[in-house]
């Protein structure tokens, strides 16, 4: 096993974040990047079809992204096709979708990946359904009240806070890696160093949309924040209790990164409506899923059965009262 050292384990636990870099390697950017782009193709030709946008002009996906995203009036119209998780909606419908193709899963189960997790937790590895990707477009081609943390700025929360309180006690690990140089001008991450030592911290419900919770910056240490800027194929290791958000894409092209979570097996995901899966395991391998249809399949089970209503969705609530409170008004 290639994982952490035991001075970078050492640093993560005071810290509560670690920069590991070339994670990832040339092959897997490539493949990823590759995966997304066929996904683009396909979906701007039926939105041109549509006559929602017109037909795309560039040629990398950054660039057909970019002009894409400029042209839509609902850019989830794109975005929900790219993104690794099902939405969290009340109205969750046969009609919603991701991207549940093999690149993806090749990532989550990237043995390099799994390596450096297995430090952290241990050789008994669970893949949290609390995943995403975030592709952020230059902030100026965004609408003014762009407030989506997938696609604009991240706001500061703590991931602890965004799952079910059936999983506080979860060993839960975020492993955020970047697909593109992740730069203070393109928008990288900021972390408040040492906050994982403090208890779970007051969060607001969203404004415009009551999922995208937030910590009120007044409350925020500025004297503790840190840009995490990586280079493309690196990953930032967060705690779940760490505090932190990310930045404006104030550069002329896209900040692309994934959010992936785990945790040791057995434990609550405090998102059960979604599927995980055995990514490792020692003591019983033959439970891990290792065929990346089978792990799609998860999804589009947990889809119907929502959609059917045989699987009730729950929604996070924890943070609504709190809507009456002073600071996060």
């Amino acid at each position: 096993m290639a994982g952490l050292t035991a001075e970078q384990l050492d640093r993560f636990h005071e810290d509560g974040y670690l920069v590991v870099e070339d994670v990832l390697d040339g092959a897997d950017l490539v493949a990823i990047e590759a995966e997304y782009l066929d996904i683009v193709d396909r979906v701007s030709t039926d939105l041109a079809d549509q006559g929602k946008i017109l037909p795309l002009t560039g040629t990398t996906f950054s660039e057909k992204y970019v002009e894409a995203m400029q042209q839509l009036e609902d850019m989830y119209d794109l975005y929900q096709h790219l993104d690794i998780s099902l939405p969290l909606l009340d109205g969750l419908d046969h009609a919603h979708t991701m991207n549940a193709g093999p690149e993806v899963f090749r990532l989550l189960t990237n043995p390099r990946l799994l390596d450096i997790v297995e430090s952290v937790i241990g050789p008994e590895i669970y893949s949290n359904p609390v995943q995403h990707t975030r592709i952020k477009p230059p902030a100026r081609h965004l609408p003014g009240a762009a407030l989506d943390a997938n696609i604009a700025a991240t706001l500061w929360h703590q991931d602890s806070a965004v799952i079910d309180s059936e999983a506080d006690e979860t060993d839960m690990l975020t492993v955020w890696l970047a697909v593109t140089d992740a730069t203070i001008e393109n928008g990288c991450l900021i972390v408040e160093r040492g906050s994982h030592r403090e208890e779970l911290t007051l969060h607001c419900p969203g404004k415009i949309f009551p999922a995208e919770i937030y910590i009120p910056e007044s409350i925020i240490d500025g004297d503790r924040v840190i840009p995490m800027e990586v280079r493309a194929g690196g990953a930032v290791l967060l705690h779940k209790m760490t505090e932190h958000g990310s930045l404006d894409n104030d550069s002329d092209d896209i900040r692309w990164s994934f959010d992936l979570r785990y945790q040791p097996i057995g434990q609550p995901t405090g998102r059960s409506v979604f599927p995980g899966f055995v990514a490792r395991s020692n003591a019983h391998p033959d439970r891990v899923t290792s065929d990346p249809t089978e792990w799609a399949d998860l999804w589009w089970d947990a889809r119907d059965r929502i959609a059917n209503g045989t699987t009730p969705m729950q929604l996070n609530a924890r943070w609504e009262a709190n809507a009456l409170q002073p600071v996060c008004a």
